[in-house]
């Protein structure tokens, strides 16, 4: 994959900064390297935000690998940071992987900073995709509250093996009665007439609803089927054939 890499280098020796970005440069020919030394200028740059990397050495004069590790989690979480340092001992390695750090690399063996810098910008997509997917399922799961709360059908979210009630809308309650506490958990038997009816049935059919009170309302029911979190689950609508 060639991509243009945006990478913040904490270094204070130039000639390492240029070692790190000829080693880049070789898997991503348009990578642009900013090299900061000092903590005043690191924050700037983390203020500034926008890029897809930090590496960073572990001793400098006056400011710690650790230090800059706790700023950029601070302040840019999502971004991989990588150790690439020449006194940095196994113990204080694993300590940073610990707070946070995705990898390190040592400076003689700088062979490994182009499969380090791979396997974390690949993590770094993982991670926001399975956040975009995470959001994007929000979203619905706030859509479909909405709908369903607004509908003046009465709506039951049944699981199809169980027959229990998963969810039920306020139309639901305020129609048999019941408060919404109450129905969830429970067979759906107990608010449908459903014995004398094909549950499997695609199209409207004729059913009773059962009252807290023991009275039953005519209704046509529509099915609709869904999977979510791999249950097979079944939507009733119950509209009343002759309104009250």
């Amino acid at each position: 994959m060639n991509r243009t890499l945006r990478i913040l280098n904490l270094e204070d020796n130039e000639n390492d900064a240029e070692l790190n970005k000829a080693m880049l440069s070789a898997r991503w020919p348009q990578c642009e390297l900013q090299r900061v030394q000092t903590r005043r200028d690191f924050v700037a740059a983390l203020e500034h935000g926008n890029f897809d990397l930090i590496l960073s050495d572990y001793t400098m004069p006056a400011f710690s690998g650790m230090e800059a590790l706790a700023m950029a989690h601070n302040k840019l979480p999502q971004i991989p940071f990588l150790f690439v340092s020449g006194t940095i001992g196994e113990d204080t390695a694993i300590e940073a992987l610990k707070n946070g750090a995705t990898d390190y690399v040592l400076k003689h063996r700088l062979m490994r900073l182009i499969p380090a810098v791979d396997r974390a910008l690949r993590e770094a997509e993982e991670r926001a995709e399975c956040e975009r997917a995470e959001e994007t399922m929000r979203q619905s799961e706030h859509k479909y509250r909405v709908l369903f709360e607004s509908l003046s059908d009465a709506a039951f979210l049944v699981d199809e093996a169980s027959g229990r009630v998963l969810d039920v809308n306020p139309s639901a309650g305020k129609t048999l009665g019941y408060q919404r506490g109450e129905m969830l958990g429970s067979n759906q038997n107990v608010f449908l007439a459903l014995d004398q009816i094909n549950t499997n049935a695609t199209q409207p059919m004729e059913c009773k609803m059962i009252c807290a009170d023991g009275s039953r309302i005519p209704v046509w029911v529509r099915n609709s089927w869904l999977q979510l979190y791999d249950r097979n689950l079944v939507l009733r609508l119950c509209r009343e054939i002759i309104p009250r």
